[in-house]
This record gives C-alpha cells, structure tokens and sequence, in this order.
C-alpha cells in the first residue's frame, strides 16, 4: 500500500481508476471546504488529475472545410437519430453503450447550412486532417516539452451520449511524457507538473436542450479541432488542483492560437480518495469554483465508503438486488409492486397528479438500507439523490419530484400508507421502500436502475462520469466508458511529422507563462497584476507594446479598467490593434503626456476609431503655451465668479473645477487644479 507521502513519489503511477491507497479513513470528520489543510488531504488519500479541452482558432474544422469558431442562433433543417449498441469482435456490448440505449433517446441535430456539411452527419468520409491546427497542436505540444510522436494516427474514441453523430470521435495522439514548472509560494509548490499526453481531437456538438426522451444538439461547433492535455493525477489538494488547471489553461494560451470565450475551454476533473476510485466530472467551465467541486466529490466518496461498511455489517448482500434480464415488467419480480391502486388516493400532489393523468406508480424494496437514504453525501444532498439521479438520466422521468422514499418521516406518503407497502412488500424491519412513478415504459427501467444502484452501494464508489453543479455539488452523467473505447480508425491514414516543421516551430515558439512571469518581474509589474495579465485576453497585445517600469503599470491596469468597459458597452469583444496603441504608450514612456491622462486616451482610441492615434495623443501632450492657457482660464473663472448664485465653496469649486478637468485633464492633477481653482475662487468672492 502507498502511504501519503509516498504519492509525491514520480515513479508510483496509480491505476488507472482504483486509488493507490486502499485504506478508507471512514473515522476522519467532516468538514467543510476551506477547514482542511494540505496534510488533512493526504491522510484522506486525495489524488486529482486534469483532462484540459482548448478549442484551437482555425479557419476550418478539424476532418472537413466548413468553418470554424462560428455561432450560429438559427438553423436550416433538422436530423433524427436513434442510437443502438453492437457486439463488437470479442462479442461483449459496451456498458455505458447499453446505458445510452436504455434512455430510448430521441436524438436531434439542427443543421445550419454554413457551418456543417455531409462529413458532420456521417455521410461523407474526413478529408484530410487540417495542417493548420496539426501545426498548432504541435506548438502547444512544444510549449509542454512533450516527445513528439514521429506520426499521427487517427483512432476512434466512443462518444456515445449522441453528441457526435457517428458515435465515435476521431482523434489523434501529438505528444506523451512532457514536464513544465509547478510554482506556487503561498502553496509551497516547486516541482514538476507532469504531463501523460496531448491529443489533437475535434469538438462535438452544442447542446440546446436534454428533455424527457428528446435531446437536441446544434452541429456548428461540432468538427472545431482542440487539443486535450491530461495530466498525471498528482494533484494531492484542491487548491493545488486550481493552481495546476491556471498553469495549464496558461500554457495554452501562450501560443496565441487558440479561442476564447464561453465555450472554447472545458475541463474534466479526475478526483479519488483513499478506498475509493477514480471519478470523473465533465464540463468544468472555470477554474474558481474547481476547489469546492472536488472538496465535495471527495466526501462524497467518503460518505460511500462509510454507507458500504454499514451494509457489510448488516450482511446486506449483491443477490438481493438482481432482477430477471430481458424486457420484462419489472413488477413482476419479487421486491417490487405495483402501488397504482394502493396510492390512488393519496394526498401527495405530485403523486396524485400523475396517477389522475393515467401514469403508475412502483414500490421497491431496498433490504438492509433502512436510515441509509438520508445519509449526506454533499452539502445539501442525501444518498437518495444517487438513486434520484441514476433514475432521471436513464429512466428520463421528468417530473419534478418523481421518488420519494420511506426514510423522510412527515412527507410525501401518509404513515397508514407506508405501512400498507411495508406489508404488501414483505418488508423487514432494517428495510427501506422507494416509490416512483411516472409512464409505465419507463417505470421499468427505473426500478433496474434503482436496484443497479443498490448493488454499486456495496461496492462503495461506482466507476460513474458526473456533472458539475454550480452550487459545488456534483450528480450523475453515465457510466464510465470501458478500456476498450478507443480503436484505429480506417478512414484516415497517418500523417508523417516533418522534421523541418518542428524545428520551424520550436524556433517561433512564444514565451512560456513562467518565462512571461520572471520578465514581467523585470519590468516592475507587481505580482497580483502579473497573475491577472497571464490570463487576460490582452495579455499579448501588453507584450506588443514594450512597456517597462511605471509606464508598464499604468498600461496594465488601464488595459485591465478600459477594455472590458468598453466590450460592455460595444457589444462585441474585439482587442485594439498594437499598432493603434503604440503612440499613446510612447507619450506615456518618453513623460510627454502626465500619467493622469492614461486611461482617458485609452478611451478615446476605443471610442474614436476613425481619428488618428497621433491626433488624439497630440490633444494631451503638454506644450508652453498651456500655463497662460490656465491663467487665462482661472482669470475667467474669478470673473464669472460675480454671477454665481451661491457663493458657497462646494458647490462653486465643482463648476470651476468641470471648467479646468474639460479643457486639462491629463496635463495637470486633480490636486493641483483643485489648488488653483479655490485661489481663483477666493479672489472672486466665494470663500
């Protein structure tokens, strides 16, 4: 068994979804996000890992020429699928196929006629694998120092949630084995990040909506080339977890060449504990909310493990939760019944409303798991839900709620009723009952699924892929796809890497995020703006302008003020050129202009695109004849003082004060204006 420290260790690689460490620490209390240090994290066995998708900014997709990076609000025309499983050559079914099957989902594509072609729909064979975005995949490869494969062969990786319409996704290895610099001072971080491998794959589909049996993608992102980094699962804190996702969104992006927005980078998080397994959250969209998430996910496991042992201990055993195979009722099996009658009168809504609108309702048994279906598992969350949940994605029952159980006293079901199902169930007294209703097709598969998750419960944490919540909670997706899912694909032959091409690149290769860091260092950047700029979208147009020391400050934190300002107001997020913006950062380095008029400039390059920079950096570049321009204007403002109507000071300083900021803000300070207009005033008479 590996202990704690150990996990630090390079050469121990764990398996690929049991945790190393088999020693559950079930004793260890519970606590919230925020309470736990880093050694708290070891002794529960914490190991996390990081699969990053980077949409890459191409002109065309990754295996057609339609476009890339377009999206689109309406479509043309709609595409109707069913999805079903084949043996494959060993003659075994994939399970997570066998789930997707058995949610009888209608699948619809919607069309729009610029941004997909017969390729997308899976009438046409791939073309030719897009040189652009191998050569940026290369790039990224570099700035990762991964060994560089000598060929890229395409294989294909089931996608069988029917985000792509072929059921599979076609994907092609770059890189393996590269290590970039893992830095953190506040965390105590100084080692290597290591990184497994960077594949070169093309996006699926964007989905609309996910309703009952009906599922709706639009194909307009479907085909857009990304990469996929997957690091090692050395990750050992939540914390450390961010901190490496920040490094590698970084790396990224340094190569200039990928998109951004909401969309074009996606995580998935590989999170276990001591005892527990490996268990993937999908779609993780930011990286704020990336320490609750896998704080929650890890007592989650927890939580598991400790509902495992409790059945052990009762001697609940896997048998009791096995119903015939086939497509038979589910009602007729022995742990199940059909409460339509016996629940017909019932005051609970819901219940009541579904059975008024002709659906049935199922009890279930749940031997040994009395008081277990109230036990927490996340803030908020009780073991029920693991059931709810496992019901709503395949079973697609849409009411809300549509289960309720026997552990919840005072709600849902009168006692006199529970009492009647308790009987009619043959129930023990270490018993719990679930009840669901819904259409009778789908009842079946929601009584398999609840007895499916009643046996996983003794096997602690089941291989599941889950969702992100924005609360920090995570539920159920579908089940892990098996080791088989990836295989050649016979449509694309390989694609020799070009030596000359390599070399090409690493000699262009950009600044790495901790070469950026110590050069930003250099300039006088302070350390909170340097972790701000790495990120920024600006954070290349900052370079593009050379500024250093003070001048570099001023035009980061106008940059970081102005811009999202005026995207806001615009409409649109567009950076301004470096060019543009290169005679308003030579006034500021070469003290032409006063420091005070930085952001205003800004503002007016934004806003008055068709003036010339030079001409509006002119307006406030300080010249002689600017001092007997103020004296003449203070001389103004004494005289105008004997119109004033009130000849309080406040008031009289803010007129004399909009006078001076309109014709010389950003050639004299606030202060000194200020300074001056309360003399001008005091000789005219307002004191």
């Amino acid at each position: 068994m590996a202990s704690a420290s150990d996990l630090n260790r390079p050469h121990l690689l764990p398996p690929s979804d049991i945790n190393p460490r088999t020693d559950a620490p079930l004793d260890f209390p519970d606590r919230g996000f925020g309470a736990l240090t880093a050694d708290d994290y070891r002794v529960l066995g914490f190991m996390s890992g990081l699969e990053v998708h980077q949409q890459l900014a191409t002109a065309r997709k990754l295996f057609c020429r339609c476009p890339a990076g377009i999206r689109v609000d309406h479509f043309d025309t709609e595409v109707l699928r069913h999805m079903r499983p084949t043996l494959s050559e060993l003659g075994e079914y994939d399970g997570c196929a066998l789930m997707e099957f058995k949610t009888r989902k209608e699948i619809v594509y919607q069309l729009e006629r610029g941004t997909v072609c017969t390729y997308e729909i899976d009438d046409t064979p791939p073309f030719e694998i897009n040189p652009e975005a191998v050569e940026i995949a290369i790039e990224v490869a570099q700035l990762f120092h991964l060994n560089l494969v000598q060929e890229l062969h395409v294989m294909r990786k089931q996608y069988l949630d029917g985000s792509i319409p072929t059921g599979f996704q076609r994907t092609a290895m770059v890189g393996l084995d590269g290590e970039i610099p893992f830095v953190d001072k506040e965390l105590g971080i100084d080692r290597p990040l290591r990184i497994r491998q960077l594949s070169l794959e093309e996006d699926s589909c964007r989905e609309i909506s996910d309703i009952g049996h009906r599922i709706v993608f639009r194909t307009d992102r479907l085909g857009t080339p990304l990469t996929e980094v997957v690091t090692e699962p050395e990750m050992l804190s939540p914390l450390e977890l961010q901190a490496a996702a920040r490094l590698v969104a970084r790396t990224t992006r340094a190569s200039g060449r990928v998109r951004r927005g909401a969309g074009a980078a996606r995580q998935d998080v590989n999170v276990s504990i001591a005892g527990g397994r490996r268990i993937e959250i999908k779609g993780v969209s930011h990286h704020k909310g990336l320490p609750l998430l896998v704080h929650n996910e890890a007592y989650r496991q927890l939580n598991l493990l400790r509902i495992r042992e409790e059945l052990r201990r009762r001697g609940v055993q896997p048998q009791w939760f096995i119903l015939p195979p086939g497509n038979g009722d589910a009602e007729e099996s022995d742990g199940v019944l059909d409460a339509t009658a016996i629940l017909s009168g019932c005051d609970f809504a819901p219940l009541r409303d579904s059975l008024d609108a002709g659906e049935s309702a199922l009890a279930v048994r749940l031997r040994g798991f009395k008081g277990l279906l109230l036990h927490r598992t996340q803030p908020g969350v009780t073991f029920a839900n693991e059931f709810a949940d496992r019901v709503r994605v395949i079973a697609c029952l849409t009411a809300r709620p549509f289960l309720i159980h026997s552990d919840i006293e005072g709600y849902g079901l009168e006692h006199a009723l529970w009492s009647q199902l308790h009987k009619a169930l043959q129930c023990e007294e270490q018993d719990a009952m679930i009840v669901v209703w819904g259409p009778r097709r789908d009842l079946d598969t929601a009584v398999r699924e609840i007895f499916i998750r009643a046996k996983d419960a003794l096997i602690g944490v089941p291989a599941e892929t889950r969702q992100a919540f924005p609360d920090g909670t995570n539920g159920f997706e579908r089940i892990l796809p098996g080791v088989d899912r990836m295989y050649p694909d016979t449509d694309t032959p390989p694609v020799p890497i070009d030596d000359a091409l390599v070399e090409r690149i690493r000699l262009e290769l950009p600044e790495r995020p901790w070469e950026k860091t110590r050069r930003c260092i250099s300039l006088g950047l302070p350390p909170d703006a340097i972790d701000r700029l790495l990120d920024a979208p600006w954070c290349k147009l900052f370079d593009q302008l050379q500024a250093e020391g003070a001048v570099a400050q001023r035009i980061t934190y106008a940059l970081e003020k102005r811009l999202p300002h005026w995207w806001r107001e615009w409409g649109h997020r567009e950076l301004p050129s470096a060019e543009r913006l290169r005679p308003w950062a030579k006034a500021l380095a070469d003290g032409e202009v006063h420091p005070q008029a930085c952001e205003a400039i800004l503002d007016r390059l934004l806003r008055e695109s068709d003036r010339p920079a030079e001409e509006i950096v002119a307006a406030y570049r300080s010249s002689e004849g600017d001092e007997k321009e103020l004296a003449e204007l203070l001389e103004s403002i004494e005289r105008d003082c004997a119109f004033l109507r009130v000849k309080e000071i406040e008031p009289a300083l803010r007129w004399a004060m909009g006078r001076l900021m309109a014709a010389f803000k950003g050639k004299r300070t606030p202060e000194e204006l200020r300074e001056r207009a309360v003399k001008a005033l005091a000789s005219g008479g307002v004191q």
